[in-house]
């Protein structure tokens, strides 16, 4: 029972919007979001963040991880490497632990809202008005830091709400909001909502002492685990704990504007239009000011975040919009449970979440698989490569992530990186996976463009790799033979396998097309002029030129 006056449950009448809106018809539509989940965590196509995201685990098994900042979670997911060596399937694996923690933050939402209502209907609208909301199906269960921080949030939201605050309690939610915090400092977007909880308690002094001191127990716990975390890791110099603290706050917060992603804010608020109705009819009720206090407290982490948060990206939004999901349950309350419009408005959840689910499980991820199963072919054992996103995870990679954020720092200061990063690494394989990548392998005559790499670093792609198949570029040169002798400079020192349709001489020695040429440095090859060859690394396995075809690998956060 809620330290203010219940709201009780107004009989329902038997038509059929009042049956939509019933207590079996909401847990229908509960259970088949969650089905829809659980398919959608095998076909979905994988974001670029999410095999980002599995890198540093594998980065922290082989002891490569140098960024201690938000990868406490590494520890708990290292299980995944030996799930299967396609890192397509080690995410889909992951995704089904996601959709747990999803019904876990779904139940923390039904349980805030009947503290605050007492009415397990109303409750369940609010339950089922987040699972249908804007982007919640599409990206909610995806493997990335927001559904675990989610749901130990909203997990401790719901102990402080509903719960005496007993000693393990206390505990408990110091434990999983230190763990929130150190999977993501966007826990702190979550303040208002606890400062809301602890306002619901404010009768009760003990409690309200309890909360306060989980609090301080919380923060000592984050930080004496994110120094056992960091012990013995040597940081890169742009992954330093605070130099990424303050980057974070300054590119997210103080240097994005008003509104910064007013288009997905937009397309949210059209996906989630029967919630935000009932979250304005929980807020335009008469009394109970303690109530509405706490309801705007919930709605700010939202509200606030649409109008200031960089990052507020389509996935963002199953993150932040869980408490604001208690408003719904409120408003629901109020309303007659029989009701056309309440009816209208569950029909309408139905739809919105059918829509958007049906748009998820048309995506499938077979060419991301197809294309992590080829380079494993090519490549049985770990080798350096160029990508954007670090989606062939198991591999080392000595990259920025080129992320918009990232791309847009790279290009601030202005400084190429490839030269460089090949004469260090020598990697053999590039994956033309981000546009700016796909423009610099196809597109030598593209103007600059704030999304491209730097110019200089576009040359040195195109005259180190050459096309094998799909989105894999190899180590080599293709070059039109001059008369007499052409001076031929290889990326890296190694192996090539000679395609020609000739027989040439190189470094003075008659070479047929497929034999293969060791290459420590530039090379003399003769042939006829205008002959155009290529040196394409060989990788010790046959290769498929055809093995992959044409197509993207990543779907567009739009097609909802």
């Amino acid at each position: 029972m809620s330290p203010e006056t219940a709201l009780t449950e107004t009989p329902p009448r038997t038509t059929l919007l009042a049956t939509l809106a019933g207590p079996e018809a909401v847990r229908g539509g509960i259970t088949v979001a969650f089905g829809i989940l659980v398919a959608l965590a095998f076909t979905r196509n994988v974001n670029w963040d999410e095999f980002y995201f599995l890198s540093h685990i594998h980065a922290h098994l082989d002891g490569r991880l140098d960024r201690p900042l938000q990868t406490v979670f590494v520890h708990a997911f290292q299980w995944l490497a030996h799930v299967s060596d396609n890192e397509v399937d080690q995410i889909i694996a992951a995704r089904l632990v996601m959709t747990a923690l999803l019904a876990v933050t779904t139940g923390a939402i039904y349980h805030i809202s009947l503290a605050l209502t007492d009415n397990r209907t109303a409750a369940g609208i609010a339950a089922l008005a987040f699972l249908s909301s804007g982007f919640v199906l599409p990206h909610g269960a995806s493997f990335r830091a927001d559904p675990i921080a989610a749901a130990g949030l909203m997990s401790s939201l719901a102990i402080m709400m509903t719960s005496r605050m007993a000693v393990w309690q206390i505990a408990l939610v110091a434990v999983l909001s230190a763990l929130s915090l150190l999977v993501t400092i966007k826990a702190a977007l979550y303040l208002p909502a606890y400062l809301g909880a602890l306002f619901w308690r404010a009768g009760e002094p003990r409690v309200v002492l309890r909360i306060c001191l989980s609090a301080v127990l919380g923060l000592a716990f984050a930080g004496v685990l994110f120094v056992l975390h960091s012990a013995g890791m040597a940081p890169a110099p742009e992954a330093d704990a605070s130099a990424n603290m303050r980057d974070a706050l300054g590119t997210t917060l103080l240097e994005s504007g008003l509104f910064p992603r007013a288009e997905a804010a937009a397309l949210w608020a059209l996906l989630s239009l029967a919630p935000l109705v009932l979250a304005g009819a929980s807020l335009g009720a008469s009394g109970m000011t303690r109530r509405r206090a706490v309801l705007v407290a919930f709605a700010l982490p939202t509200l606030l975040s649409i109008v200031f948060y960089r990052n507020a990206f389509p996935y963002f939004f199953p993150y932040i919009v869980p408490p604001f999901m208690v408003l719904v349950g409120v408003g629901a309350a109020r309303m007659a449970q029989g009701s056309v419009v309440l009816g209208g408005l569950v029909a309408l959840m139905a739809a919105t979440g059918a829509g958007q689910g049906m748009k998820a499980l048309s995506e499938n991820a077979r060419l991301q698989h197809a294309t992590i199963a080829e380079v494993h072919r090519l490549f049985p054992e770990p080798v350096p490569y160029i990508d954007q996103n670090a989606m062939i995870a198991s591999f080392p990679r000595d990259l920025f992530f080129m992320s918009t954020w990232g791309i847009a720092a790279y290009r601030e200061a202005g400084r190429p990186v490839m030269a460089d990063l090949i004469a260090r690494d020598a990697p053999p394989l590039l994956l033309a996976n981000r546009w700016a990548l796909h423009v610099a392998m196809t597109a030598p005559d593209v103007t600059d463009a704030p999304i491209l790499l730097l110019p200089e670093d576009r040359r040195v792609l195109r005259e180190s790799y050459v096309h094998y198949s799909g989105a894999i570029w190899l180590a080599g040169r293709e070059v039109v033979l001059n008369s007499g002798e052409t001076r031929v400079e290889m990326p890296m020192p190694g192996r090539y396998i000679l395609e020609s349709p000739v027989d040439l001489v190189i470094g003075g020695t008659d070479v047929a097309p497929g034999a293969f040429v060791d290459v420590h440095d530039d090379v003399a090859v003769s042939g006829p002029p205008g002959t155009t060859i290529r040196l394409i690394w060989d990788t010790g396995q046959p290769l498929h030129p055809n093995a992959l075809p044409q197509g993207k690998l990543f779907a567009a956060f739009w097609r909802l």
